[in-house]
């Protein structure tokens, strides 16, 4: 890494002599106030209740705050400010590899951060001594807290890449966001998923916990299989296919699992030109929806109401698949250059129907995955109907591609961000539908409730036995529906195709205004 050009820049650009003296110097004070005042508390200072077990389990927490979203924002700020000041393409024809410019910004961008989370280790050392704790849980929560962080970091960069101008604060938020949601994940799926938090800021955790089989020392509770709710006295442990497992190593595991993915979509295109951007290719983009449904599957909760924990797997599948499928869409740019390298550019059928058969695919693998884990699953006491949950699948599979294709009909229009209209128009759409079908109180009225379908996923959530033996014919004419508006997209799309590959000639100018003009 130190013969890293990329990465020796960033060293010599940030841990100049000024700035590390200063920063030792606020790390050196802060650490003496905390030690004095700590002194003149009464409090003891060894045990879980001492200060000093207290103080360790708040540096840990200060720290991830500074190098997880500190450096998540030097990381957002390390291409785009390159791209800002035109100085990115330079670095692209440099004779460095991708994955070589790829890792000198990933530990080059938040290095300052790094040296000062190093400047609390003599504080967090004296905590740790004073507190009687031992030092295998303070490493094992630096552990935590790097490759906690470096999945961070690897995210902001790529997010850093993706990010165009005038939208860099949207970045930087959507990076909080993303913190504040892999530190809460456990609290907001507590009840489907049997997985802790995935985040650095579980390094506090890891920093006080006397024992690995400890309740402390888990991020969730285990649930038996013939428990309905948690038991708050249980051995919090996450549980990997019906078995309990620490959580240390799983979050390990897909922490680092998460980083490859990252990395790989970074080495693919961070010395691409911009137009050119593909996050991964089609067979890695299914192979990535495979390894998140692998990772649900595994920790989820089966022995609630099926169709409630197939309605939650669903909606992150839709949340996955769409971001993917964006990545998927082919610009004007993009679509040109691949029917040059057709034949006579004569269009596949495959192009005119671009994402329709890959997204189909994903979506219906994904949703499969889930029912017949759900079959295996399911026992007497819970309700379950195949033929429902398969509909379930394929209702959203063809709204997914319905979406997609819209968005992919926008990408192929002349005008500056098309797929920012595309998803504004959308957003729009479903805004104004669910204000209007709420006011006629559509989703109160269970008679009513299958017209909804035509707009909205309402199946995902609201279909079961007794809703479709009210209303059969409206809920398969939904369905239906879908399907038809992604032929008419379809159809749109194929049009545009065609003026890309065949574009009006330009009219011969008479030869009478040839001869008005010219000055002979």
């Amino acid at each position: 890494m130190f013969s890293n050009p990329e990465f020796v820049r960033n060293i010599r650009t940030q841990l100049t002599t000024g700035k590390m003296i200063t920063a030792v110097m606020i790390a050196a004070a802060l650490s003496l106030v905390i030690a004095f005042s700590l002194t003149h508390i009464s409090a003891p200072a060894a045990g879980p209740g001492g200060w000093g077990f207290m103080l360790l389990r708040g540096l840990f927490w200060m720290q991830a705050l500074i190098l997880a979203v500190g450096g998540g924002i030097a990381c957002v700020n390390a291409i785009y400010k390159e791209k800002d000041q035109n100085t990115f393409d330079f670095q692209r024809v440099t004779r460095l590899s991708p994955l070589e410019l790829t890792l000198g910004k990933l530990f080059g961008a938040p290095i300052f951060l790094y040296f000062l989370c190093l400047c609390f280790v003599p504080l967090v050392i004296f905590s740790a001594v004073r507190g009687q704790q031992s030092f295998t849980f303070v490493l094992a929560a630096y552990a935590v807290l790097f490759i906690g962080s470096l999945t961070v970091h690897a995210f902001a960069l790529l997010i850093s890449l993706l990010t165009v101008r005038g939208s860099h604060t949207a970045a930087i938020i959507f990076i909080l966001v993303a913190v504040w949601f892999f530190s809460n994940i456990f609290t907001l799926t507590s009840s489907y998923l049997f997985v802790g938090p995935l985040s650095p800021f579980y390094a506090a955790e890891v920093s006080t916990q006397r024992d690995w089989s400890s309740p402390a020392s888990q991020g969730f509770a285990y649930l038996s299989p013939q428990a309905t709710v948690y038991s708050n006295d249980a051995a919090k442990r996450d549980v990997f296919f019906g078995h309990p497992v620490l959580h240390f190593p799983v979050l390990f595991i897909i922490d680092a699992l998460f980083i490859a993915w990252f990395l790989l979509a970074l080495a693919r295109n961070i010395k691409r030109d911009p137009t050119q951007y593909e996050l991964y290719s089609p067979l890695q983009t299914f192979v990535l929806t495979i390894f998140i449904n692998g990772i649900l599957l595994a920790f989820v909760n089966w022995h609630i109401r099926l169709f409630d924990v197939q309605a939650s797997l669903l909606t992150i599948n839709m949340l996955v698949l769409s971001s993917l499928g964006l990545a998927q869409l082919r610009n004007r740019d993009r679509t040109r250059r691949i029917l040059r390298s057709r034949k006579e550019n004569i269009p596949s059928w495959l192009d005119f129907t671009w994402p329709a058969p890959f997204l189909f695919v994903a979506a219906i693998t994904a949703g499969l995955l889930i029912s017949v884990s759900a079959a295996i699953a399911h026992h007497a006491e819970t309700e379950w109907s195949p033929a429902f949950a398969i509909f379930r699948c394929l209702f959203v599979a063809a709204w997914l591609v319905r979406d997609m294709q819209f968005l992919q009909w926008m990408m192929l229009q002349r005008g500056k961000r098309p797929l920012v209209m595309g998803v504004l128009y959308l957003s729009a759409f479903y805004a104004c539908v669910w204000i209007v079908l709420s006011s006629f109180g559509t989703f109160r009225d269970v008679d009513h409730l299958p017209f909804t379908a035509f707009f909205l996923p309402t199946p995902v959530y609201y279909l079961d036995h007794a809703a479709w033996t009210m209303r059969p014919a409206i809920w398969g004419g939904a369905f239906v529906a879908q399907f038809l508006m992604i032929a008419f997209f379809i159809y749109a799309q194929r049009k545009a195709i065609l003026e890309l590959a065949h574009p009006p000639t330009a009219e011969a100018i008479p030869a009478a205004a040839i001869n008005a003009t010219s000055p002979l």
